[in-house]
């Protein structure tokens, strides 16, 4: 596979640089170029230190769900498929390494209907509304290590980003970046990052003050070690004036309402984030941690517009609110002889006048976390945008890596949910879930799972406060099982 695919690289790119030759030398596509540039060009793609390393993953997963929709009666079955296929290409030359993730297949559900309603019509019955839509460039950066200066390295372009530590409270997605770390310092790792997640100025540079509607962030982060604990810290800086919570939507007396800090200034929303990572044993006790904090200060503008224009019925207000989304993590486990014994506590804040609307807000524990098969995983709970938990506390025993014979393990987890969120719909909520799974290894390589989760939720502890359903809904089941191989 990885000769196949270095030779697909190969032909691409001798492809290119063969069309090359058939334009203007001097200006490609408006743009002059030196002799010496394209001579470096060649060079580079031409030696014989070039190392080529392709490893990736495929999945396929099917789910069978009972009552999904959270409803309190009647409730429904559904099934569906997805899966994926992920690459990760490595091409290096002396001490640079450009760093690839391509996606060649991401789909959920499989086989999706796309069209009209016209089930006979041959152009709907499509498994993607695009013939390129699942090949996608995920990630690709430049590593460089310096060789004067052992574990010194810089990275520049399309990597990794929204993690740190433990996987409470990260959604890693690509990010671009230029980022600068040292390995080997004398108190351990250090590090600091430019981060650009939108250009949304004025590019052609004839508006004041366009720069300052970017999406930029900073961050400045180690990691060192005292006895058998690694300490992890992070301080990252992001400034958001080009802020768009909302599109029009109907507002008082018919009236359309727009919150937007686009406007060339200064204003829309600074998050300082810091987020403090432990891992590693506390005596015969494995242990990992972590704390974030996340301190908004927001400044947003309110239009209301006439129906249907965009033309301001009043004047322009300002919203101006300052709030912080805590949370803190901590999992503490010993290896027996049988498997794997652990607990898991989680808490996330709930600030009743948080946001940039000043609705209420609450401390995500995001998708990467999965607090549970169902209510986390596959569903958020707290909030209509939650990735995991929001708003919530966690406790969750569990057992793991439990070995029923030879090549198969399993697990299971029970964990009890409150809210602590006050003015919502989920103040006071509660919800609890089993989850127990089977693993078998049928290569070295390739694993099959079973997993079986069941939740109950509950809002009625104090008279269904703020909107919350007039019935609990219904438990849900969910079965789920998938093939996994890496290579």
């Amino acid at each position: 596979m990885k000769k196949v695919f270095l030779v697909i690289l190969l032909v691409f790119f001798a492809t290119a640089l063969y069309a090359g030759t058939k334009v203007d030398p001097e200006t490609i596509y408006g743009t002059t170029y030196s002799q010496a540039w394209r001579e470096r060009a060649d060079k580079t793609f031409g030696t014989p230190l070039m190392q080529f390393d392709l490893s990736g993953e495929f999945n396929a997963e099917g789910l069978y769900w009972k009552n999904k929709g959270l409803n309190s009666s009647d409730t429904f079955d559904t099934a569906y498929y997805r899966g994926y296929l992920n690459l990760f290409p490595k091409l290096k030359i002396e001490n640079a390494t450009v760093i690839t993730k391509i996606s060649m297949v991401h789909q959920e559900p499989w086989a999706q209907f796309a069209g009209t309603d016209n089930i006979d019509a041959a152009s709907d019955l499509v498994n993607t509304t695009s013939k390129n839509e699942n090949i996608a460039v995920e990630r690709a950066y430049l590593h460089y290590d310096f060789a004067g200066t052992p574990g010194l390295f810089t990275e520049v372009g399309l990597m990794d980003g929204a993690w740190w530590g433990t996987t409470f409270a990260d959604n890693m997605q690509g990010r671009w970046r230029v980022k600068l770390q040292h390995n080997k310092t004398p108190v351990g790792v250090l590090g600091a990052l430019l981060e650009k997640d939108a250009e949304v100025g004025d590019t052609a540079g004839k508006v004041e003050d366009s720069e300052k509607d970017d999406y930029d962030a900073y961050a400045i982060y180690g990691v060192t070690k005292v006895g058998d604990i690694m300490i992890e810290p992070l301080i990252f800086y992001v400034h958001n004036s080009a802020f768009n919570r909302s599109a029009p939507g109907a507002g008082p007396g018919g009236t359309d309402v727009l919150l937007t800090g686009l406007d060339h200034g200064s204003n829309g929303i600074d998050i300082m984030y810091y987020a403090l990572a432990f891992e590693g044993k506390l005596g015969p006790l494995g242990m990992e941690a972590e704390l974030g904090l996340k301190d908004y200060t927001s400044e947003i503008i309110q239009h209301v517009f006439l129906p249907g224009t965009t033309t301001d019925a009043v004047p322009p207000s300002t919203i101006k609110n300052d709030y912080q989304e805590w949370g803190a993590y901590l999992n503490l486990w010993n290896n027996m002889d049988f498997g794997r014994l652990g607990g898991i506590l989680a808490y996330g804040n709930w600030d009743k006048k948080g946001g940039p609307t000043k609705a209420g807000t609450g401390f995500d524990f995001r998708q990467d976390f999965k607090s549970n098969l169902i209510l986390g995983d596959e569903l958020g709970f707290g909030s209509a945008t939650a990735e995991d938990l929001v708003g919530m506390t966690l406790i969750k025993p569990y057992i793991k890596e439990i070995k029923l014979m030879d090549k198969l393990t399993c697990s299971a987890s029970f964990a009890y949910i409150m809210s602590n969120q006050k003015d919502s719909k989920y103040e006071s909520a509660t919800a609890w879930e089993g989850d127990a799974g089977v693993q078998y290894k049928l290569a070295d390589n390739v694993a099959y799972f079973v997993d079986l989760g069941y939740a109950n939720i509950s809002f009625d502890s104090k008279g269904r406060p703020f909107g919350a359903p007039s019935e609990d809904p219904d438990p849900i089941w969910l079965l789920k099982h998938q093939i996994l191989f890496t290579f």
